[in-house]
């Protein structure tokens, strides 16, 4: 007996060896198998030429996880597209080079939609064929910099010097493009100080921006005016080229160090110096060189346009017809002029929101809902030329940026415009309220809270001088700035003002500047001013509730400043002197000691790590001197001093409610060795997906590549996880 005991626990424990070398191969198969879908969505998202990863794809090797892979894609909303995807790729499947092409380089409205509008785009990409030919130029600088001459020089027009006006707000014009079947829209916007303010609202990434400099300008050198636009797109159009155009070199030579900016600003294509009076003459070769440079950014940027099928083709092109007649459609009208294409449901959301982010179809959610507006805006000229016509008035300037009902009327009121093709679009009376809550939507104006039916303020109008009696305390505040690097957008402070124009202190607000009282926590008041010389926007907190006001107004500043991921600048905190805990250095010129935020951060969580009683604990010391650490950090938000290390977050449903970003969560993934200790927490994370995905990854395909691999991760999870607890389960999995 004892010896059939101990041959049979030999046995048992052969088989058990047995079991566990067959779970390490089928664990090792499953991480091979992990790592080719890791490494085919890295190809397939950083993929840039279609016929190069058709040529470079290779057979997939059977695997008996491809099944549950293929079933956890399709248990996530929208992924059926991926499945089928990979599920042809397993088959080895012939790939369409042309439909992976239009996969592969999402067009920029596409990429900025939810991961699942990108998944339905894709799905449904194989029946659509047709493409907007259809491109932006938009041309900016300092006003009498010559954009309108250039514009004329382009159209075969004769240009002479001062033979054009200055351009109120913004002219929109057609220009075929030679050797293509596209047709470039200019937009050439107007270079006075307000109209900056109110240009972001029409700049796209998809553009070819064409900054004209002027040598003769008396407010500032060419290499600062380009500068500043050059900024200025960059935080509004992102990369999109940009060609300078040097004019009037006939009158004076324009000096531009153009190597130093591009080594700031790699967008640049080139520097053209040229005359737009002398194109056909002196400098025609110039002119031709420029021109021939134009078309081929014109060109390229038309390569990356949304397809449709030819059912919402053929609506885009009744939708341009109509809008020539009629600046508004129906919102019933367009559903069923959806409807009767088939375009409906999900569909119909989707196809609206590419129409509004092409500029085919206007439309402002929180109109329609909050105001019951019925009316999309085909026409996009109806809308600028309005808003101009009001901010650019004789009557708001008098009346510093205080805009009546009654003056809508008077400067609107069956007046008309003409289009780009010669089309007459009317300002009826039924119509002003729509372009007033355009204009509180894009936040140009507010309503006077003594009559906000009837009156509204314009920040970028109101008086410039600070009010004389301002009573407030600066010594005892919170102060705290944003130092930017180089640009200081003028429509940031307005922006505030008009956010937070329900807590200003006795109509204390001019173009730079404004003092707040807040509403919510009573005695706690603030100071915001913008500096555009020195590109300093302060914010000064002080009361009772400094820390929650001042978080209040902190968030508004950032959530401004994040639309423009490249502007560069920096968080400084005012060191307050009763925190000094030494004699100090005297400081001169009335000037003040400030120190970054992020290096009071980092000596914070330093000081955290140093044992009780080494010598300079607690303290903080820069050029100013020794400050006490706590007693600078003690009226600063507790959120603003959390820096949490991704790394250390660990998959579990409480992601659910933290703000995330894709690099972070491919970081928190990439340990496939603990997949199974977090399997559950994964289950979590996939539902989570959507809230997060859309901000991150440079391509759609990346986006959504993204998305599945976290459901790879969780349908191999699970079948490895289950594998092994058959092998041994009760031991713990590592």
């Amino acid at each position: 007996d004892a010896a059939a005991a101990d041959a049979a626990a030999a046995a048992d424990a052969a088989d058990a060896a047995d079991a566990a070398d067959a779970a390490a191969y089928a664990a090792a198969a499953d991480h091979r198998f992990i790592d080719w879908i890791r490494a085919e969505l890295t190809r397939l998202a950083n993929a840039r030429n279609a016929d190069a990863y058709v040529c470079a794809a290779e057979p997939v090797p059977e695997h008996p996880l491809q099944a549950p892979f293929l079933a956890g894609l399709r248990g996530i909303p929208s992924f059926e597209y991926w499945a089928d995807w990979f599920k042809a790729r397993f088959n080895n499947e012939h790939i369409d080079p042309d439909l992976l092409k239009k996969s592969v380089r999402l067009p920029e409205e596409i990429r900025a939609q939810d991961p699942r509008a990108i998944n339905r785009y894709l799905a449904g990409l194989s029946g659509k064929e047709e493409k907007i030919k259809r491109v932006r130029a938009i041309f900016i600088g300092n006003g009498e910099a010559g954009k309108t001459s250039l514009i004329q020089a382009l159209n075969g027009e004769t240009v002479t010097e001062g033979g054009t006006d200055m351009t109120c707000g913004i002219d929109i014009s057609e220009w075929p493009v030679a050797d293509s079947e596209l047709t470039a829209h200019f937009w050439d916007f107007g270079g006075q100080v307000i109209a900056h303010a109110t240009h972001q609202f029409f700049l796209r990434a998809r553009c070819v921006y064409v900054l004209v400099l002027n040598a003769r300008s008396a407010d500032s050198n060419p290499n600062q005016q380009a500068e500043y636009w050059l900024e200025f797109i960059r935080a509004f159009g992102a990369d999109a080229p940009v060609l300078l155009v040097g004019n009037k070199c006939d009158l004076t030579p324009v000096a531009v160090d153009t190597r130093r900016l591009q080594e700031g600003y790699p967008n640049i294509r080139g520097f053209y110096p040229l005359s737009t009076t002398q194109y056909t003459g002196a400098y025609a070769r110039e002119f031709a060189i420029f021109r021939d440079a134009f078309i081929a950014q014109l060109q390229m940027a038309g390569e990356t346009q949304p397809y449709f099928s030819r059912q919402e083709f053929a609506l885009i092109e009744k939708l341009r017809e109509r809008s020539r007649r009629d600046p508004f459609l129906e919102k019933g009208a367009f559903d069923a002029e959806c409807e009767q294409r088939g375009i409906d449901g999900v569909k119909q959301q989707d196809f609206l929101t590419l129409l509004d982010q092409l500029g085919e179809v206007i439309w402002f959610p929180a109109l329609y809902q909050v105001h019951g507006f019925r009316e999309y805006l085909l026409n996009p000229r109806w809308l600028t030329y309005g808003v101009y016509q009001l901010l650019y008035s004789d009557i708001l300037k008098r009346q510093h940026g205080e805009l009546h009902r009654g003056d809508v009327t008077i400067l609107l009121k069956d007046r008309a415009i003409e289009d780009e093709h010669g089309n007459r679009l009317p300002y009826p009376e039924e119509r002003l309220g729509f372009l007033i809550q355009a204009m509180t939507e894009f936040k140009l104006c507010y309503p006077a809270p003594e009559s906000p039916n009837n009156k509204w303020i314009v920040p970028d109008l109101l008086p410039s001088d600070q009010p004389a009696r301002l009573a407030f305390p600066k010594e005892d505040a919170l102060r705290f700035d944003f130092r930017f690097d180089t640009f200081l957008p003028r429509h940031v402070l307005s922006q505030l003002i008009v956010e937070h124009y329900r807590d200003i202190r006795d109509n204390q607000a001019w173009q730079h500047g404004v003092c707040l009282a807040s509403r919510t926590y009573p005695g706690t008041t603030a100071l915001m001013r913008a500096d555009y010389q020195s590109r300093v926007l302060s914010l000064a907190v002080s009361g009772p509730n400094v820390d929650r006001y001042f978080s209040e107004l902190y968030a508004s500043i950032r959530k401004i400043l994040e639309r423009m991921p490249k502007l560069k600048y920096t968080e400084r905190l005012r060191l307050d002197e009763r925190a000094r805990i030494d004699q100090g250095r005297e400081l001169r010129d009335g000037k003040e000691a400030y120190a970054d935020f992020k290096d009071l951060l980092a000596a914070e969580a330093k000081d955290k790590r140093l044992p009780k009683g080494t010598p300079g604990k607690g303290e903080f010391t820069c050029q100013f001197g020794d400050y006490d650490l706590e007693s600078l950090l003690r009226p600063m938000p507790r959120e603003m001093m959390v820096k949490p290390d991704i790394s250390q977050i660990p998959i579990t449903p409480p992601m659910r409610d933290r703000p995330f970003s894709w690099p972070d969560a491919m970081l928190a993934l990439s340990g496939l060795g603990g997949l199974t200790a977090s399997i559950d927490g994964i289950t979590e994370f996939i539902d989570w997906v959507p809230t997060f995905v859309g901000s991150g990854g440079e391509t759609g395909l990346a986006i959504a590549g993204g998305a599945v691999f976290v459901g790879a991760l969780a349908a191999i999870g699970f079948r490895h996880r289950d594998r092994l607890k058959k092998v041994s389960p009760a031991s713990p999995v590592t």
